[in-house]
């Protein structure tokens, strides 16, 4: 495969790609809001296995585990924004989830509720503190 071949590939791919945007947007919607949700979990679980072993860090492990971090927060920001503004029905004041569900943890409302759910099964078990709410 010569190197037109491959860019006309990737261009019929790229075609493609927006016909489905275009034909099947809510779809697609549904689609990139799974994978930011899978991708900005993962990049936590990451960043989390980073910092229980952070003293077996070589200097090359550290710049990709920063590397890591660099893309995790703005995930992070990116979930806040998107997620928790559907999750809590509120525009954050936050710039990060765990500082959104820290601020709910102390409600008795239904936001108290889901915040405390979010940190005892998705963020507190994996930090290596084992608290990451409100940490």
């Amino acid at each position: 495969m010569n190197i037109s071949n491959a860019i006309h590939a990737l261009s019929n791919i790229w075609r493609n790609y927006l016909d489905l945007w275009h034909n099947a947007w809510p779809v697609m919607i549904v689609i990139h809001l799974y994978a930011l949700l899978q991708v900005t979990w993962v990049h936590y679980l990451a960043v989390m296995n980073l910092a229980r072993n952070r003293n077996k860090l070589t200097p090359f492990s550290r710049f990709w585990a920063y590397s890591v971090l660099a893309v995790g927060y703005p995930l992070d920001m990116l979930f806040n924004a998107i997620f928790g503004t559907l999750f809590f029905v509120e525009l954050p004041r936050e710039w990060l989830f765990t500082n959104r569900c820290s601020r709910w943890l102390d409600d008795d409302s239904w936001r108290g509720s889901l915040a405390r759910w979010f940190c005892r099964n998705m963020l507190d078990p994996f930090d290596p503190r084992g608290r990451h709410c409100r940490a």
